[in-house]
């Protein structure tokens, strides 16, 4: 096979900007964590949790400290004392394999976890967690397995009859008044009203980790070839409203105090020039 010729004349074309690579896994175990953040002082959170000495990985594992309490969010009322989530990125879905994997990777987590028989399906519970309905899945569980896929709410459908208690969350199905963060985990972030709300609660929480996590890896997700973003521009439109007002209190505060300083300093003289005379009437030297 011969290499083919190209022209000299006629310019290379530019590759286009590339983006940094997102971490899709990072920024949805963040916003599990915020939209879970009312109840996180019954919940424990374990990123990229090792099971084995064969470093199988779990993407997320969530302990719930009081195991018979239920959890009123859409998103963790199936949850048990463990319970494990499978996040897949962006560009794909659950398929098949990966549910089952996940399910073979539940039993091998009751095998290690507790003393012997300590623990049963009846303490887990599966979570999985994509931004696409997995269609091809859903028809296998229905067609051949004859299970009933029942939808929970929004965005959340239970696996009923199951081994262990599964749903599937679909990111973009959620509600957001319920789920802002998981509903915004999208490259396609564009609506106006729902980046305000976004913006406008991050602007409350921006001094805590997962808030700084999440929002890094949407902004950059939603970059554009120039490396800005809708998101992006309203959160530095904002910044700088906010930073004008803030530097523009603090010269105001800064001319009152000069003010006063001033009047301080004509009350102190005029009160070293009455201590001189009064010394100087006594024959008293001032120094």
């Amino acid at each position: 096979m011969s290499l083919q010729q190209t022209d000299s004349t006629v310019p290379p074309k530019t590759a286009p900007l590339k983006k940094r690579n997102t971490n899709w896994h990072e920024a949805a175990v963040c916003a599990v964590q915020i939209d879970l953040q009312e109840y996180a002082h019954l919940l424990q959170f374990l990123s990229e949790y090792i099971l084995g000495k064969n470093n199988y990985r779990i993407d997320m594992l969530i302990v719930k400290k009081l195991s018979t309490e239920i959890i009123p969010k859409n998103i963790a009322y199936i949850f048990k004392t463990y319970n494990l989530f499978e996040i897949k990125g962006i560009g794909s879905c659950i398929s098949t394999d990966s549910y089952y994997k996940t399910i073979g990777y539940a039993g091998l987590f009751i095998n290690q976890t507790g003393k012997r028989n300590q623990y049963t399906a009846l303490d887990i519970s599966l979570s999985f967690l994509s931004l696409h309905y997995p269609k091809r899945l859903m028809k296998h569980l229905q067609k051949d397995r004859k299970i009933t896929v029942e939808k929970f709410s929004n965005g959340v459908y239970h696996i009923i009859n199951e081994t262990f208690n599964i749903q599937i969350i679909v990111t973009k199905e959620l509600c957001p008044e319920e789920n802002l963060y998981l509903h915004c985990l999208t490259d396609h972030l564009d609506n106006a009203r729902l980046i305000k709300r976004l913006v406008d609660d991050y602007q409350h929480h921006q001094e805590q980790d997962i808030y700084i996590r999440y929002m890094n890896q949407l902004t950059n997700a939603n970059s554009n070839t120039k490396g800005r973003s809708p998101m992006f521009e309203e959160m530095m439109e904002r910044a700088r409203k906010e930073a004008e007002t803030y530097y523009l209190d603090k010269i105001e505060q800064l001319s009152s105090s000069n003010e006063q300083l001033s009047s301080c300093n004509e009350q102190l003289v005029s009160q070293i020039d009455y201590l001189k005379n009064l010394l100087n009437q006594h024959n008293i030297q001032f120094e």
